[in-house]
């Protein structure tokens, strides 16, 4: 009987302890929220301050910004930077405030060797944006322009801040990182413009060249995607062991026509008409398509 009244002593006053103890905490946080709440409602006040000063300056760059040429996708990234930029400031700015044992120093003391290794993680990321930027800032080329960069070569469709998209000749589609296209030589043909291709082939030594360039001319004058303003000509640029080299140079408006297309034209009607002129190309199979501006060679069309 003693043991029981004793044990339930103990439970009841380990429940008041407890409540005491609940008491005191609830107490102490409704006085410490009470303490605290001017300067919670400062930094709250603080923080709507910077929201609004935010809004103020990026309606202050829209404004002086609309009668530039900088680019609108510019206008957008920097103002959201700054918006953003002038937040942070805003919630350090609070905390400050709030809490004025806060030091910003501290906090960029303490997030620097992070920020080094996040630096570090996406330097590729960062490389492309500050290329993209760059890029939009200085525009080197433009929607509609055919460029050729590297391997690569297309019409640009989409200038991203990360990426530039470029459409083939062949119909694929090419995302160009920027900071290819900003660290490598571009060859950048206008928007519209006339572009030229070069057929090149080899032909015996036998053979009447004369004969031949007349017939290729007089092919490509019948046909249809091959320019009538822009001349073509036939040149003979290599005496090779493989035969006499002909590059045939033939201009096609890239708004009308499609390249692969009028190159396979192309292609065809020159086989046919040294065919009919009893001239056979030299050694079989030999036909070569190049770019006339980069000069490197890539089969794409045989006999």
């Amino acid at each position: 009987m003693f043991l029981q009244n004793s044990n339930t002593t103990k439970v009841l006053e380990n429940a008041s302890q407890i409540t005491q103890v609940t008491y005191d905490s609830i107490n102490n946080l409704l006085k410490s929220i009470f303490e605290q709440l001017p300067y919670i409602v400062a930094g709250i006040l603080v923080l709507a301050l910077f929201w609004l000063l935010g809004k103020i300056v990026k309606s202050i760059f829209w404004a002086t910004t609309n009668r530039t040429k900088l680019d609108n996708r510019l206008r957008i990234l920097f103002s959201r930077l700054i918006g953003i930029g002038i937040i942070i400031v805003g919630i350090f700015t609070a905390f400050t405030v709030i809490v004025p044992s806060f030091r910003f120093g501290d906090l960029i003391a303490g997030l620097g060797f992070t920020s080094f290794i996040v630096g570090f993680a996406a330097k590729d990321i960062l490389n492309n944006l500050l290329s993209g930027v760059l890029i939009l800032w200085h525009q080197p080329f433009s929607i509609g322009d055919y460029i050729f960069v590297k391997d690569k070569e297309g019409k640009v469709e989409y200038i991203g801040v990360r990426a530039t998209t470029l459409r083939m000749d062949d119909g694929e589609k090419i995302l160009m990182p920027n900071g290819d296209m900003y660290s490598n030589a571009l060859v950048i043909r206008g928007a519209g413009a006339e572009r030229r291709k070069k057929l090149q082939f080899s032909i015996g030594y036998e053979a009447d060249i004369a004969r031949a360039k007349t017939s290729i001319l007089e092919a490509l004058q019948k046909l249809d995607g091959v320019s009538d303003e822009l001349k073509s000509n036939v040149y003979v640029t290599e005496l090779a062991s493989e035969g006499v080299r002909l590059s045939v140079y033939f201009w096609i408006n890239t708004n009308t026509h499609k390249v692969i297309e009028i190159v396979d034209s192309v292609a065809t009607v020159v086989k046919e008409a040294l065919s009919r002129a009893d001239i056979e190309l030299y050694p079989p199979g030999s036909v070569i398509v190049q770019n006339a501006e980069n000069g490197n060679a890539s089969p794409e069309y045989g006999n």
